[in-house]
């Protein structure tokens, strides 16, 4: 489970979760687990144009996750430790940091399920255009 200022996000096997610079985020782990963390340190991530291949293949939009709204109203010790120019930096609050009850925009942490990726020219799926009953 990922927990964040927007809300949290259930990340399964197979999935990935992109969090925007300056998000606070929280990993909670059950079992054993294991990861990968990427940092990217010029601009931002966005999904490219798919140019001729349209809505029928690579990573569609719609299948994007967002956290559902969620805060935390604990009143315990946190301790937050960021990064910045390469080096951390932590202080201490009484209030949780995912106490965030709404906000506005576009800029927030999403998950995606690599299962629904269908790369173009392999035999991925039996035809790029799926779910479309």
């Amino acid at each position: 489970m990922v927990y964040t200022e927007f809300g949290r996000l259930h990340v399964s096997p197979q999935e990935i979760v992109v969090i925007p610079r300056g998000i606070k985020f929280s990993v909670h782990l059950e079992g054993e687990s294991r990861g990968y963390i990427a940092e990217l340190y010029k601009g931002h991530l966005f999904i490219p144009e798919r140019g001729p291949i349209g809505a029928n293949g690579l990573a569609n939009e719609r299948d994007f996750e967002f956290p559902v709204a969620w805060y935390d109203k604990s009143e315990s010790n946190w301790t937050i430790i960021q990064k910045f120019c390469g080096h951390f930096f932590s202080f201490e609050q009484t209030f949780s940091p995912f106490n965030v009850v709404a906000w506005h925009g576009n800029y927030l942490p999403f998950k995606y399920d690599l299962n629904k990726y269908c790369a173009m020219n392999s035999v991925t799926y039996d035809h790029p255009v799926r779910g479309i009953i």
